[in-house]
């Protein structure tokens, strides 16, 4: 038993691997309480120290704290106990309380009244959001930290690692803010197919009827799993699993349906002494109406992915900072991503080149690209608070230049003009109107995604960090590692700048 091995948790801070006479040296120095946590390898759950036989026999035990006295002030002085009086009780019958619907309860009175600091109805439940809308929108993962309850139930389910419950609390936090955008898109989505009226269902066949409600509900994958994404994140395992399927439905089924033969989803019918040319030609166009529409309908999922895909990046830099896997992430998917948004607005920007239009999308688009400006942070390991304010002081500028661009580019949409009509405007001339429903689930689908998605990816990073770093821990204990660290060194001097790579100790 004295060679085991043992953790134990103060705090929220993990200590171990230690023997079982540096726990009981801890217990001695009184580090270690008969209430902390304690965990020996191959038990299968954590338990309180005072359980553990034996512990305790090298330090006295303290003894138990007195009761608290309540705090008192001038308001409410604590009053003398109510002297005991011998006599039977007598029921007093009360006079009926008249109440309007302004009133609360006579419970709810007299609770209040027996404890003015109880809270509102309501009060938790808005701090709770509070809280959660804070942490999700945090540049910095690692300084989220659980509450009280899910600090316990974080215990209760042995996830007792700092980097594990900061990691739980915020997948919770961005899940719970992302399930109401997400869920208010769903809805508009299922409305707008619910809301098709008769002209519009005789172009399409039953097979594309079918798949139109297909489509809008495949938009509820993401609020359900979010939902319960957040509902399990004492459970990391499962709570990966609920928003993997999620981010999977609802990108592989629009891009599925988009792939169906216009002929299968449209009823294109043969008018009376048509040619075949022009019956040819009517497919045509039609098939190029589809593409269009489809483009439309996957344009917030293209979009939504760059700047989840950076965020996801960043706060998983930020709470590994020694992992490079995230850094690199950043460095090589950003690229990707800004060719692949830029490309989407081809076609916009040469039906409607405007210098005010480029500058917005310019900033937009590019903004995650001042993320190479600090190349050399996100490609090391960080080892200094210094370097970990860089980084979310460069995300905030991407995220100024991105609300910058949106901006610019929501005055190019108001101002610029087509002949006599603008895109966006409350006149009847404007082809958009502020309450357009198809305009309002556009961004707000764009907004629900991207948040969603920046788990999604942050689950794929983590995961990749985490097997990189067994691989390596592996490797470097293998014969090969020396071979493999001479070959490197070889490399590192043929191809980078001198001084560009430390040689081999070996």
């Amino acid at each position: 038993m004295e060679a085991s091995v043992w953790y134990y948790v103060v705090n929220d801070s993990q200590v171990g691997p230690l023997t079982l006479a540096d726990l009981r040296a801890a217990v001695a120095a009184g580090k270690v309480g008969p209430t902390d946590l304690v965990w020996q390898d191959g038990t299968p759950a954590w338990v309180a120290a005072r359980t553990i036989p034996g512990l305790f026999l090298s330090a006295p035990i303290p003894p138990a704290p007195a009761p608290p006295v309540p705090a008192t002030d001038a308001a409410y002085p604590l009053a003398e106990p109510p002297p005991r009086v011998s006599t039977a009780l007598v029921p007093v019958s009360r006079p009926a309380e008249v109440l309007s619907l302004d009133d609360e309860s006579p419970v709810s009175t007299r609770k209040r009244e027996r404890d003015p600091n109880a809270k509102a109805p309501g009060a938790e439940l808005v701090a709770l959001v509070q809280v959660l809308v804070r942490r999700a929108l945090h540049p910095d993962l690692s300084a989220c930290a659980p509450t009280a309850d899910e600090g316990a139930k974080l215990t209760a389910a042995s996830v007792m690692d700092a980097t594990a419950r900061k990691l739980a609390v915020w997948r919770r936090s961005v899940l719970s803010v992302a399930a109401v955008p997400c869920a208010f898109a769903a809805m508009f989505g299922l409305i707008d197919v619910l809301d098709m009226d008769k002209e519009q269902r005789e172009v399409f066949s039953a097979f594309g009827i079918f798949l139109h409600f297909v489509q809008a509900l495949a938009l509820f994958a993401l609020p359900v799993a979010a939902v319960f994404g957040a509902l399990a994140y004492d459970r990391l395992a499962v709570s990966a699993k609920w928003v993997l399927a999620g981010g999977l439905v609802s990108l592989a089924v629009p891009l599925m349906i988009a792939f169906v033969p216009t002929d299968w989803l449209l009823d294109l019918k043969t008018e009376p002494g048509e040619t075949v040319a022009a019956a040819a030609r009517k497919r045509l166009i039609a098939g190029l109406v589809m593409g269009v529409s489809f483009y439309i309908a996957l344009m917030p999922a293209v979009l939504s992915l760059l700047p989840a895909v950076a965020r996801a990046c960043v706060r998983m830099r930020l709470l590994l900072p020694e992992s490079l896997v995230p850094g690199w992430g950043l460095v090589t998917s950003v690229p990707l991503c800004v060719l692949l948004t830029l490309a989407t607005f081809v076609l916009l920007y040469h039906a409607a080149s405007n210098l005010l239009l480029i500058l917005a999308l310019l900033l937009w688009i590019g903004a995650p690209l001042v993320y190479f400006t600090k190349f050399e942070l996100f490609t090391r390991p960080l080892v200094s608070p210094v370097e970990r304010t860089a980084i979310v002081r460069t995300s905030l500028i991407v995220f100024g230049l991105i609300v910058t661009g949106m901006v610019l580019l929501l005055v190019y949409m108001f101002t610029t003009k087509f002949g006599d009509k603008t895109i966006l405007g409350f006149s009847d001339s404007s082809l958009v109107r502020p309450w357009t429903l198809d305009l309002h689930k556009t961004w707000i689908d764009f907004v629900g995604r991207s948040l969603f998605l920046t788990v999604f990816f942050a689950d794929i990073l983590l995961r990749i960090a985490l097997l990189v770093w067994r691989e390596e821990r592996a490797f470097a204990n293998s014969p090969e590692a020396v071979g493999f660290d001479r070959t490197m060194s070889g490399l590192g001097t043929a191809v980078l700048p001198r001084g560009g790579v430390t040689p081999p100790t070996a």
